[in-house]
């Protein structure tokens, strides 16, 4: 039975070897049977739908030669892209209530830019120096991946947003994405022209907000997640990989993107990342403290690809917002410790890996 330090330090000495066949998506760590975990760990090979046998058994043997006791499960899963979209109306998604127009802005619920046009989700409202923010992908909020001036808009344009009417803020910093380099997290806070157009709650279902009382330092494989999102709506959801390298489709002139020390977050039941979604952050279910981002997922939105969110809350000096008396506001909680010794736990960032997290300010005008 192999440990999670053993199939983490097999996952990092594959991984390279791996992500370089067409067939390979995603190399992460999590459990031989996630319904019997004392069997214990595996590096978890996630490919293409339509690799074709031969394929699938030169990518086994490779990884045999590559030696080790730990055993290596592949699993099917199709490429992943970031989930944002375009679409007035996308197809083979479900209307849910988190799509509408909604004063003061929720976590959970549609956002977006204009010029180009994007929609995402407000993933949650968050806090720095008295100030609140939505917290998006970069994807969703920013203009092309640079400084350039970005309105946000809510709901975003694929539900009707308009550049002037739909206004409640701007976009104020960003993590870039780095092409020909390893990428971190897909993020970006944005600055509402008003404190009073947000308000620090997060909508499960239409009419019903609750509290997210602070953020996860770090999370196991296995965790159960819960999350509201723009297209998917209110789903459930399970860490089934965690320290995981991706390779994320964003099409255009960023191509894919490389990115590692990734979770990857399977459905319960059906679709959980579905475009539209980017932006969404999942919740621990049994407290609601936030843990991950969401930015990518499946072509059938089965699994989603997240950012633990503690690397996204330190890039930018934020805590998550939380309702005080008077109608005001407070700093949320952290829980949770780094959890070194476990590597079923999201790992931290060396120093030089946080450095190329810096997030960078958008220009405040045209």
């Amino acid at each position: 039975m192999a440990t999670f330090h053993e199939a983490l330090k097999h996952k990092n000495r594959i991984s390279p070897v791996l992500l370089k066949r067409a067939g390979v998506m995603a190399v992460g760590v999590g459990y031989v049977d996630p319904l019997k975990p004392s069997l214990g760990a595996s590096v978890i090979v996630y490919t293409h739908h339509k690799i074709v046998p031969s394929g699938l058994n030169s990518l086994k043997s490779t990884a045999a030669k590559l030696g080790s006791s730990v055993p290596v499960r592949f699993l099917p899963s199709g490429t992943f892209k970031s989930h944002a979209t375009t679409a007035i109306k996308p197809k083979a998604i479900k209307i849910t209530s988190f799509r509408g127009r909604f004063r003061p802005v929720p976590g959970g619920v549609s956002i977006g830019k204009t010029g180009p046009s994007a929609t995402g989700t407000a993933g949650v409202i968050v806090t720095k120096n008295n100030q609140l923010f939505v917290l998006s992908n970069n994807h969703v909020l920013i203009r092309n991946n640079a400084t350039a001036y970005s309105r946000t808009v809510q709901p975003g344009p694929a539900d009707g947003g308009l550049p002037v009417s739909s206004r409640i803020g701007r976009a104020y910093q960003f993590v870039p994405l780095r092409k020909g380099h390893v990428n971190y997290q897909d993020s970006s806070i944005s600055k509402p022209l008003l404190n009073r157009l947000l308000t620090p709650r997060y909508m499960r279902s239409s009419g019903l907000l609750i509290t997210v009382p602070g953020h996860l330092i770090s999370y196991p494989v296995g965790m159960h997640v819960v999350k509201s999102g723009r297209t998917s709506g209110y789903v459930r959801g399970t860490v089934e990989a965690n320290n995981a390298d991706v390779r994320v489709s964003y099409g255009g002139s960023l191509g894919t993107l490389l990115f590692r020390n990734q979770s990857v977050i399977v459905g319960n039941s059906g679709p959980v990342s579905l475009p539209g979604d980017s932006g969404s952050v999942w919740l621990r279910a049994n407290d609601r403290f936030a843990a991950a981002l969401n930015f990518a997922g499946t072509a059938d939105g089965r699994r989603s690809i997240s950012n633990p969110i503690a690397r996204v809350m330190d890039s930018y000096g934020i805590r998550i917002a939380v309702p005080a008396a008077g109608g005001s506001f407070r700093k949320g909680s952290v829980k949770g410790t780094a959890h070194i010794g476990d590597q079923s736990y999201v790992q931290p960032l060396t120093a030089s890996q946080r450095k190329s997290n810096r997030a960078i300010r958008v220009r405040t005008s045209n």
